[in-house]
């Protein structure tokens, strides 16, 4: 299984190089303090949880700056997610990027009296999170999936039509000689409620 690896210097400003590995491991074993940048790309079909619209690669860049025994990373994620527009039903791609920090703290001692670390973290993905000092790397594979998977927009319109209300958008498709509701009513975030306001007002 291919990892991402640190380089062979282990001093401040080492890069954890770019390159396509199976999960998102960052090696923490025998780390010098100080920090270290991070750039890795990894396929999203190894990314475990990311949500299916994203296609391609995902990018983690960022810092990882260590301090005695407390571990902070500082990183952005980012990726396309491959969209179908509510307005056109046609496809687009969408840059999705997410900025989000964790942290860490190497103390086996207090580790083993708190075992329950999964429950912790799903309960408060932010929270410190303890490690082993004999752990040699930390895993952000699901940390990365979710932070990019909540930033999926609720509303998928393409570029285009971005400017439009549906009911604008309907009526440049079926021309001006469909009544459509008022400018002044209220909005909705759903397009379907427009095509059933439409539907209704064909009908009368």
């Amino acid at each position: 299984m291919c990892r991402a690896q640190r380089s062979n210097s282990d001093g401040p400003g080492m890069l954890l190089p770019t390159s396509e590995v199976e999960m998102i491991r960052l090696p923490i074993n025998g780390l010098s303090n100080g920090d270290h940048p991070i750039a890795i790309t990894v396929a999203v079909e190894q990314v475990e949880g990311i949500f299916p619209e994203f296609v391609g690669t995902v990018q983690i860049s960022g810092m990882l700056s260590k301090v005695g025994k407390k571990i902070v990373l500082e990183l952005v994620a980012s990726g396309t997610a491959r969209l179908t527009c509510d307005y056109s039903l046609e496809v687009f791609d969408e840059h999705i990027e997410a900025t989000f920090s964790l942290a860490y703290l190497q103390d086996t001692e207090l580790y083993l009296r708190q075992p329950n670390q999964q429950q912790r973290i799903e309960d408060d993905p932010y929270a410190l999170r303890l490690l082993r000092e004999d752990d040699t790397f930390v895993d952000i594979t699901t940390d990365v999936a979710e932070e990019l998977s909540v930033r999926l927009p609720i509303k998928r319109v393409a570029p285009q039509f971005r400017h439009m209300t549906f009911a604008e958008y309907a009526r440049t498709v079926l021309g001006d000689h469909v009544h459509v509701a008022a400018s002044d009513a209220p909005r909705t975030d759903s397009p379907w409620s427009s095509l059933e306001q439409l539907n209704g007002e064909n009908r009368t």
